[in-house]
C-alpha cells in the first residue's frame, strides 16, 4: 500500500503534499468562489461552512483505501502563505483513474496549475502505476484545457456531465492521456514547449 503520508513532490516553485487539518482553512476560504465552483463538477453551491473539513477526510479516507489522492500545492518561496490550490487522482466508478483539479482565484495567471500537472501525471505513471488518465473540462473553461493539453492529453469528445453547484448537466470535453503517449509525448519537449 502507498504511504501517502510521506508523499511528497516538487517542481520548481512548488511543493505538492497531502493536505492536512491545519489546511482546511485555507481550502475553505479559496473554494468556497463561485468563479471556482462553477466549473468543478462535485463542489456543492453554496459551499458549506464545513466543507473543507469533510474533504478532507473524504480525502484521507480515499488515500488510505488507495482510491484517491490529494496534492495541496504550496509555494516554495512563500511557505507559511497557505495552500493555494488542489490536484489529485481519484478512481473512478468504472475503474478509471480520473485528474481533477483547482487554483484559488489570487493565484489564476501565475502558472501553478501548468508546472504541478504535469509532476502529479508523472507521478501517476512512473511511481503510482496507472497506465491510463481520464480528464476534461466543461466547455469555456479555456485555462484547464490549456494545462491538460500541455500534459498530452488528447480530445475524445464531448459528453454531458453533472455540475454540482450549477444543479444540472453541462457540456464537457473529456480527454485521456495513456502511460505510452505520455512518455513518447514527454520525449519531444520542444512540442510541449509549443502547446
Amino acid at each position: 500500500m502507498l504511504q501517502t503520508d510521506e508523499l511528497k513532490l516538487e517542481t520548481r516553485r512548488l511543493i505538492l503534499r497531502k493536505p492536512e487539518a491545519a489546511d482546511a482553512i485555507g481550502v475553505q476560504m479559496l473554494i468556497a468562489n463561485w468563479e471556482i465552483a462553477k466549473w468543478l463538477g462535485r463542489l456543492p453551491w453554496p459551499y458549506p461552512a464545513n466543507g473543507a473539513a469533510e474533504w478532507l477526510e473524504r480525502m484521507h479516507r480515499e488515500a488510505a483505501l488507495g482510491q484517491g489522492y490529494a496534492f495541496g500545492l504550496f509555494q516554495k518561496n512563500r511557505p507559511f502563505d497557505g495552500i493555494v490550490g488542489v490536484i489529485g487522482l481519484h478512481l473512478r466508478e468504472h475503474g478509471e483513474w480520473e485528474l481533477g483539479y483547482w487554483l484559488g482565484e489570487p493565484y489564476w495567471g501565475s502558472g501553478y496549475m501548468s508546472e504541478a500537472a504535469p509532476e502529479v501525471v508523472r507521478w501517476a505513471f512512473e511511481d503510482l502505476g496507472v497506465g491510463h488518465i481520464e480528464a476534461g473540462h466543461f466547455i469555456g473553461n479555456e485555462g484547464s484545457a490549456r494545462v491538460l493539453l500541455r500534459c498530452g492529453f488528447e480530445y475524445m469528445g464531448e459528453a454531458r456531465r453533472w455540475c454540482e453547484s450549477r444543479g444540472h448537466e453541462v457540456d464537457s470535453l473529456e480527454m485521456e492521456l495513456t502511460r505510452a503517449k505520455w512518455a513518447a509525448y514527454t520525449k519531444v519537449p520542444a512540442m510541449a514547449a509549443a502547446e
